[in-house]
């Protein structure tokens, strides 16, 4: 007989399984969290039940064992402003009117150029719909000619752009920054719906409306702009920078980010680029009376599980109790209704981010703060940290692993019984964990159905599995089988560390800079202070990054952004503010100039 595996098999020591657990009224307060933080709300102990803090005292000893705790884990990053020079103008140029009109009509010209790319399309050469990425490099070549003329210009397979700006040492590794040249396909029966033209860069005195404005030519463009104004300052770098910009994202990267990454190698070798930023990460984000970045030095995994339930057909006047299509329902409630268990430990980004957010959040409730300060020492404290991070679905999976049932198909005929359904489970793995893992769990969920229902199953490896007397797949076909397949497998991607990392701490150092001396936060709480606290985070999707693991140690993914200035990517009405695009700008400007006198004074 077949046995479901315990859940206790599939947990590890300091994880929390609370997928079962009924959330109190008192705790859906929680759910008003932005992305990537725990919750705005709980900023007293009034609002949580008692119960999630019983057996947690703080004292004087313990909260300076928690100050000192945390001042390890999450060390202040030290301002970087490049020196004064009267050789670039600085980052004020780009706040005065006659830059915010150039800025805005570069950026809405290349949100006018349409370049979807589509989970169907073709090889580049023989698929038609790709030719619109030509258009796209036209206009980057007409509109920054510094650019095009003092880098040298790589196409890999064809669409893929690689700017190399030559530094003057080049025993330095190159320093890399991305973005993608393509958007999110608008649906036609979408268009009505939008409030201004996706298509038509609408500027309403405040926001760039269009598909792509966000995700991503705002940092494409951002870039792009940034290069420009240095190069137009006689900028020469120490150090070569490269730009690479792929052109299906959305849609894997295989075309574009995977073509470049085998050309660098190729040409550079492994570990041959000191950094690279790509977009990504959760910006700037007020937590806990307090203003923290959240740049992303960590991914979560992927794999897609496939199901397919093959069982005798027949006429539906005379059907069985259960058809193809009630097993398989039967089977997708048995597996949503048991979630991965949460996990945090140092193998997770997200694990420092809620020291940081300790560490600096003033408002953060003192009982909080000593459990997040103690969780590594606490079974206690970790509990109560992983039940609060469960009742919020915004960030409950930046410490498990999430499944979502996303297609099924099956049937062809009101009046026959469907031979064939298949369905496809996405899942986003979570770091302590693995795809081996998800493909345990789903194993064992098949098992428990395929013995309820008198079905085999034919597991990952193909090996046949029955139990129920038959030693073959076809002997027993009067009541079919499950064979499971699964697709994309992908680990959780290399963590950077952070810790006595150069890289790191000129990019910290950058965003404090810019977002604490140079952008203003006009819907913003005045009560919150101005300084930035820099810290790690962990991303849940995926980015180009999947596919430069090899390029470098140092990948970190960070749009340059401040909370409530964008809205919408992927969706209807995406938009982003014009100030807020100008920031980017700001940031790389002086990113590039910080990298650059760290290596004329190293």
């Amino acid at each position: 007989m077949i046995q479901d595996i315990e859940d206790r098999d599939l947990k590890k020591d300091g994880e929390l399984d609370l997928s079962s657990k009924k959330t109190s009224t008192s705790r859906k307060i929680l759910s008003t969290v932005v992305l990537g933080a725990i919750t705005l709300a709980l900023l007293g102990a009034k609002f949580l039940p008692t119960a999630v803090f019983s057996g947690c005292k703080s004292s004087s000893n313990q909260e300076i064992d928690t100050q000192m705790i945390l001042e390890d884990l999450c060390p202040t990053a030290e301002k970087l402003i490049p020196e004064e020079s009267t050789q670039f103008a600085g980052i004020t140029q780009f706040g005065t009117p006659e830059y915010k009109n150039h800025s805005l009509s570069v950026w809405r010209d290349a949100v006018r150029l349409y370049t979807p790319s589509f989970d169907d399309l073709g090889p580049v050469g023989e698929d038609s719909r790709w030719d619109v990425f030509f258009k796209f490099e036209d206009y980057l070549m007409k509109t920054f000619p510094l650019m095009a003329k003092k880098s040298e210009l790589v196409h890999v397979n064809t669409h893929g752009l690689v700017f190399i700006l030559h530094g003057k040492n080049e025993t330095l590794k190159p320093m890399m920054l991305t973005a993608h040249q393509d958007v999110v396909p608008v649906p036609d029966d979408t268009v009505p719906r939008w409030k201004h033209s996706p298509f038509g860069g609408y500027f309403d005195g405040k926001f760039l409306w269009g598909r792509g404005s966000s995700d991503c030519r705002n940092n494409l463009i951002g870039i792009m702009e940034a290069a420009e104004a240095l190069l137009s300052e006689g900028f020469k770098p120490e150090r070569s920078l490269i730009l690479g910009f792929g052109f299906d994202e959305e849609c894997s990267g295989e075309q574009g980010a995977a073509h470049i990454n085998e050309y660098l190698l190729k040409r550079f070798g492994e570990d041959s680029i000191e950094f690279l930023i790509d977009e990504g990460g959760l910006g700037i984000q007020d937590l806990y009376g307090s203003r923290f970045s959240l740049p992303a030095t960590g991914e979560k995994g992927y794999v897609d599980i496939v199901i397919n339930l093959v069982t005798n057909g027949g006429h539906s006047s005379v059907p069985p109790d259960h058809t193809s299509i009630g097993i398989i329902s039967d089977l997708i409630q048995t597996i949503e209704t048991k979630r991965y268990p949460l996990r945090i430990s140092e193998n997770n980004p997200f694990y420092f981010q809620l020291k940081c957010e300790a560490k600096s959040g003033r408002t953060m409730d003192p009982l909080l703060r000593d459990s997040i300060a103690h969780l590594d020492s606490s079974c206690s404290a970790k509990t109560r940290v992983l039940e609060m991070l469960d009742d919020d679905i915004n960030v409950r999976y930046l410490a498990s692993t999430s499944q979502a049932v996303d297609i099924i198909d099956g049937g062809l005929k009101i009046n026959a019984l469907p031979e064939n359904v298949t369905v496809k489970i996405n899942h986003r793995v979570a770091y302590d964990s693995s795809t081996d893992e998800v493909k345990a769990k789903i194993l064992s969920k098949v098992s428990v159905i395929a013995e309820k229902y008198n079905l085999a199953v034919r597991d990952f490896a193909g090996k046949e599995i029955s139990g129920f007397g038959h030693s073959k797949i076809s002997e027993i076909l009067p009541s079919g089988y499950f064979e499971l397949h699964s697709e994309q497998e992908l680990g959780p991607a290399p963590i950077t560390k952070t810790l006595n990392n150069k890289s790191w701490d000129i990019l910290s150092g950058t965003i404090r800079h810019v977002f604490e001396d140079f952008v203003s936060y006009p819907d913003a709480d005045p009560a919150v202070p101005s300084d930035v606290t820099v810290s790690p985070s962990v991303m849940t999707g995926n980015t180009d990054t999947k596919h430069y693991w090899a390029l470098t140690k140092n990948l970190y993914r960070f749009t340059p952004i401040r909370q409530n200035a964008r809205f919408n990517a992927h969706a209807i009405d995406e938009r982003v503010e014009l100030n807020a695009h100008i920031d980017g700008v700001a940031f790389y400007y002086d990113l590039l100039r910080n990298v650059d006198e760290n290596d004329r004074q190293n």
